[in-house]
């Protein structure tokens, strides 16, 4: 840390050494400086500000049945494009500066020109700022820098209604476009499936059913149509059986066989009956009731033989009567009607589902090229569809942009410019040239101290010389010697106080200026 300070404070003698070049370099970059500061010509700002509304009343009225785009993007957009060549050129043009151009070159360092010094900026940051815009451009007329500003707001207009306008038409003969391009397709794809059904009448799916489908159902409803005919048979055999027990049970008894005397008898026993409750038996009416009932009784006798003697051994007629037997006849019709209808159906089945097995390799090529059609046809359909509502909603559109603009421009301030320049800063350009001034004398005193060096210590020599130093010898000065050097030092210091009054005064006058 010594050694370094020690070699700190060399560079200091070194350079105090050659401070009358200091105050010479010094003053020639001060007045060389401050002279061109002085020269400098005044800027003058013109300023103005527009307000972009995004927020149009029909947008929640019109919600889902127009094209909805993002107008703050829209805006972002404009405003990143405003200063690109084209745009730029224009601006040229509507304040005639392309009157001060001679060739290309010049042009081109115009438009670079421009595009560094027009500002454009929003004033307030934030997603829920209002589209503010303020916008600045600088230059050494007023009239110019009016005139480019009011160019360039009308650029920005001018290019934000235009472009509205050729992205419309635009989506409008596209959309167009693509409508017809699928119509067509639909059409085609129509007439590919309208052949292809009535090429293959009666091998198509019904139903969303696929082959494999229609054959799982075949399989299934003939298993199930085989299993009520089981059901139906074993049904009907049992009503069979049931009803030839009964012909058996009649044919086994004499008892149940039914004659044409039957009801007088019993009709007669009820009579006998009455008689015997008020007289005796040998009243006249009970014996002529029990010989009536005898003489019947013989002939019913003689009917049954003769009923015997017949085929059917008398047993048809006592069926006829006989309510259980008549309801299992009709029982048995019943399920035998049943079991037939059944057998139609079995037979039915069986002939669909041999139909469809012998169709096992047709059938699912013809299902799959019905599906790449109705896909394809669907498919066509959809965009077709989706064409068309986008071409309704963008006719929609155009309509509400005829009548209103979904983007608006107002502007809150027009270009105007200030009657005092607001630059160049000569304060701070003076400043800066004061302390380049300074710094570049200290420089150029080092540098002269590092090319011809001046020893100034015992230390510095040995250190130079390698050899050992023994002692200082101090010099004497005369007063003479020591009077003119105590008059360079406050000449010196004469100089230094004379530039910074030269900068004092040159500050006083420029802040006089500015409040003038």
């Amino acid at each position: 840390m010594q050694e370094l300070f020690y070699q700190l404070l060399g560079y200091l003698k070194a350079i105090w050494n050659k401070r009358w070049h200091v105050m010479f370099v010094s003053w020639l970059i001060c007045l060389i400086g401050w002279g061109v500061v002085f020269v400098l010509p005044d800027q003058y700002e013109s300023k103005a500000k527009i307000y972009i509304d995004t927020d149009s009343l029909l947008k929640p009225l019109l919600e889902g049945l127009t094209v909805e785009y993002n107008a703050n993007q829209q805006v972002t957009l404009m405003v990143r494009t405003l200063l690109t060549r084209p745009n730029v050129e224009k601006i040229i043009r509507l304040s005639d500066l392309d009157l001060t151009v001679n060739d290309d070159i010049e042009l081109d360092k115009l438009i670079e020109h421009l595009q560094k010094s027009i500002q454009f900026s929003k004033t307030q940051q934030g997603k829920r700022a209002p589209n503010v815009y303020g916008l600045s451009y600088k230059n050494i007329s007023p009239q110019v820098a009016q005139t480019v500003l009011q160019s360039v707001i009308t650029v920005f207009i001018e290019n934000s209604i235009g472009d509205s306008k050729e992205d419309s038409n635009a989506a409008k003969l596209f959309l167009n476009k693509k409508v017809k391009e699928y119509e067509a397709r639909l059409l085609k794809s129509e007439n590919k499936l309208k052949d292809f059904k009535q090429k293959n009448m009666g091998m198509l799916p019904s139903s969303g059913q696929g082959y494999y489908s229609r054959m799982a159902q075949a399989k299934n409803n003939l298993d199930e149509s085989k299993l009520e005919l089981r059901e139906a048979e074993k049904r009907q055999s049992a009503i069979r059986k049931e009803r030839s027990s009964i012909v058996a049970t009649l044919k086994a008894t004499d008892s149940n066989i039914s004659t044409s005397y039957d009801e007088r008898i019993e009709t007669l026993n009820k009579n006998l009956d009455d008689l015997l409750l008020n007289y005796t038996e040998s009243h006249p009416d009970v014996l002529a009731a029990r010989r009536l009932i005898e003489g019947l009784k013989i002939k019913q006798q003689q009917e049954i033989a003769e009923l015997k003697k017949s085929p059917s051994g008398g047993v048809a007629s006592t069926l006829e009567s006989n309510s259980s037997y008549q309801e299992l006849n009709a029982a048995y019709g019943e399920a035998k009607a049943v079991t037939e209808s059944l057998k139609v159906r079995v037979k039915e089945y069986e002939s669909r589902y041999n139909k469809l097995q012998k169709l096992i390799n047709t059938i699912p090529e013809i299902e799959a090229q019905l599906t790449a059609l109705n896909r394809d046809y669907d498919i066509t359909y959809k965009k077709y569809q989706e064409f068309l509502e986008r071409r309704e909603s963008a006719s929609i559109s155009e309509s509400v942009d005829q009548t209103t603009e979904s983007v608006q421009f107002k502007v809150l301030e027009a270009p105007r410019v200030e009657n005092s320049p607001v630059g160049p800063n000569r304060i701070l350009l003076s400043s800066a040239v004061l302390i380049v001034g300074i710094i570049g004398g200290l420089g150029f005193a080092f540098l002269l101290s590092q090319i011809n060096p001046v020893v100034t210590s015992g230390k510095e020599l040995s250190e130079i010389t390698g050899l050992p130093v023994f002692g200082v010898v101090s010099a004497n000065d005369s007063p003479v010697q020591r009077k003119r050097r105590s008059l360079m030092v406050y000449s010196y210091m004469s100089l230094s106080l004379v530039l910074l009054l030269c900068y004092g005064a040159l500050i006083g006058w420029y802040l006089m200026a500015q409040l003038a």
